[in-house]
């Protein structure tokens, strides 16, 4: 009787470790995937405008309402030796 006992948790501990690889396997795969995708896009040279033109990122008034301010203004006064 105990010999079947331990034959049991042999094989239990064998299909329980052989599923935990399988299922640990198969999210590292979607994370490297992950991973690697964002590195392409990251690394993906952007588009450069063509010579002459002049390229313009704009904040959009919904986005910039309160969070970017123009700056303070500053005298300058020349000062000569």
């Amino acid at each position: 009787m105990i010999l079947k006992l331990i034959i049991f948790f042999i094989a239990i501990g064998w299909v329980m470790s052989s599923l935990v690889k399988y299922f640990l396997r198969s999210k590292l795969k979607k994370f490297v995937d992950q991973v690697q995708e964002s590195q392409r896009t990251e690394n993906r040279p952007k588009a450069r405008p063509r010579d002459g033109n002049v390229d313009v990122d704009y904040i959009s008034k919904e986005k910039s309402k309160g969070t970017i301010r123009g700056g303070d203004y500053i005298d300058f006064e020349e000062v000569k030796d």
